[in-house]
């Protein structure tokens, strides 16, 4: 039938999902590596502005492609099922190889170019055009990794119209937003806008601290609110505008891809509920800030409760977003005439509550110490107490071992510790709090770090994300969904909230990435969960035998 579209094959699914977990780890890897080079003042060709403005070059190309998929979606599915039909016996290998052997030209040369101290002779047109033409072929033969050339020059033809003014909103929407991000730091900005927000978050945590303390320091004029010992300034990001703008944009991205599973306009309910509960979240996390700095500790305060509780809050609140529409048929949208499958309530807790609870106990144990975990072993603790009650539920999980599963954690290894910053290790504060412990505490505090890591942290965060929220988002009855189903919206927001989990976001979305394909390649949770392993094995590894204790900081 016209228009019908069949569900991709899972070999297909896994190559698009490589290529483009290799394209951004290409893209992460070298945008962070090398620093543009500086424009001299005596610069005066037009190459060495080129070069200066090519950081520029991505988030443009992001916000065009972006706009290319808004306008291109009503015919996304169309466009998919065509590129089915081309990749049939498609020796997209050969093309892999020569973007691989483009991408270490182009490195080479990049790293000429932006090496530092800059070396003006190398600013040049003839370096530029080399280097722009190193960049031109690496993209392009990752393209036709993707799909064949005459694929790419028919969607072309087809699209042309749809793809110019896709560049040009692009264009538009990314200049607006340089535009904004220059007026934002203006006194015009800061005076209308921010006053406006972080006034009312202000007087709500001063009132929240009001039932507790009585020698409050609240000084609104200058934004600065705690007690005689300790104080915060409520700053533009403090005042809840960036918990706003995420929670509007995952609740927007939310609602149309579901479109036909929600109720309209109802649904429309979701964006003032979900602004009104992440900004009293935020108050509700700047009063608990407050509080932890002036009666337990300013430094866990500030360096441990205020690195993790935002991210917490707003991955909770955008999972209860998604459960509320799904259980209310104020939101949803119905189907009378199928059989209603009683979801397994028992199967959820399952698969949800050690993840809460280690969430929960993580909360409590970094509320209570700075930098040093001394409790951790709680967490172990009580996450294996919850995957042994639960443990009848889990007969239907497991999996035979198989050498993939662990080729995919070696390989998030390999990408975590790329991307993993240089920090001398000697002076983080887990290694100089396991100075502090005598021996034998610091070796069982040790052995209970390996096994978290190793063991219950896996399990817990694989049995949420990849067990339960990957199929969750797929359909309500998430039992009945098979584990190996694959979605872009399932596969990338699961991966996204488990990298906003981790400190470290970017390597933290890949790894999701990696493990979602370690559970898609067999449908199995079993290999997502022996992956997941492999990594923090091989990381604890690292950790004790270089002393590197920055990668468990």
């Amino acid at each position: 039938m016209q228009g019908y579209v069949l569900a991709p094959p899972k070999k297909f699914v896994i190559r698009w999902i490589l290529l483009l977990v290799i394209f951004a780890l290409e893209l992460v890897v070298l945008t962070a590596r090398y620093e543009v080079p500086p424009l001299l003042a005596n610069d005066a060709n037009w190459s060495a502005w080129l070069f200066h403005f090519s950081k520029e070059i991505w988030p443009a190309v992001l916000w065009i492609i972006g706009a290319y998929l808004i306008i291109l979606s009503p015919r996304l599915r169309i466009i998919r099922n065509d590129l089915l039909n081309y990749l049939v016996e498609y020796r997209w290998q050969v093309w892999l190889v020569c973007h691989i052997l483009a991408l270490a030209a182009f490195a080479v040369v990049t790293a000429l170019i932006f090496e530092t101290p800059t070396n003006p002779a190398r600013l040049s047109a003839p370096w530029f055009s080399g280097w722009f033409a190193l960049a031109s072929a690496t993209l392009l033969s990752w393209l036709l990794a993707l799909a064949p050339g005459h694929f790419w020059l028919r969607l072309v033809r087809q699209e042309c119209t749809a793809l110019l003014i896709g560049c040009l909103l692009g264009i538009g929407a990314w200049m607006l937003m340089r535009m904004l991000g220059q007026y934002e730091t203006s006194i015009l900005w800061q005076n209308e806008f921010w006053n406006s927000l972080a006034m009312p978050t202000l007087q709500l945590v001063h009132s929240l601290l009001g039932w507790f303390y009585a020698d409050l320091v609240y000084q609104p004029e200058t934004f600065l609110l705690g007690t005689d010992s300790f104080q915060v300034e409520i700053s533009y990001a403090c005042s809840g505008i960036e918990g706003i703008s995420l929670i509007t944009l995952f609740l927007a991205l939310y609602l149309w891809l579901f479109r036909k599973e929600l109720r309209f306009p109802q649904v429309f309910w979701l964006f003032p509920l979900g602004i009104i509960v992440i900004w009293l979240a935020n108050a509700v996390r700047i009063a608990m800030l407050i509080a932890i700095g002036a009666s337990v500790s300013p430094e866990v305060a500030l360096k441990g409760f205020h690195a993790h509780a935002g991210w917490i809050a707003f991955t909770l609140i955008a999972i209860g977003s998604i459960a509320l529409s799904n259980r209310l048929q104020f939101f949803a949208v119905t189907e009378p005439d199928l059989p209603t499958v009683k979801a397994n309530k028992s199967l959820a807790a399952a698969l949800i509550v050690p993840f809460l609870v280690l969430m929960a106990v993580t909360m409590i144990t970094s509320a209570s110490t700075f930098g040093f975990d001394i409790l951790y072993p709680l967490r172990v603790v009580a996450v294996s107490i919850l995957l042994y009650y639960f443990r009848k539920s889990y007969n239907s999980l497991s999996s035979n071992w198989t050498w993939q599963a662990s080729a995919i954690g070696t390989v998030v290894f390999i990408i975590w510790m790329l991307l993993e910053p240089n920090i001398d290790s000697s002076k983080t504060p887990l290694s100089q709090g396991l100075e502090e412990l005598t021996s034998e505490s610091a070796a069982i505090w040790l052995i209970f770090r390996v096994l978290g890591s190793v063991i219950t942290v896996p399990l817990a965060e694989e049995l949420a994300f990849r067990g339960y929220l990957i199929r969750k988002l797929i359909a309500k009855d998430f039992e009945n969904v098979h584990p190996g189903q694959f979605t872009w919206f399932s596969f990338l927001l699961t991966s996204i909230l488990f990298g906003l989990l981790h400190e470290r976001g970017v390597a933290g979305t890949l790894a999701g990435m990696g493990y979602a394909l370690a559970l898609y390649r067999r449908g199995q949770l079993g290999d997502a969960v022996i992956a997941h392993m492999t990594t923090n094995a091989l990381i604890a590894i690292f950790v004790l035998s270089q002393a590197r204790w920055s990668l468990w900081s």
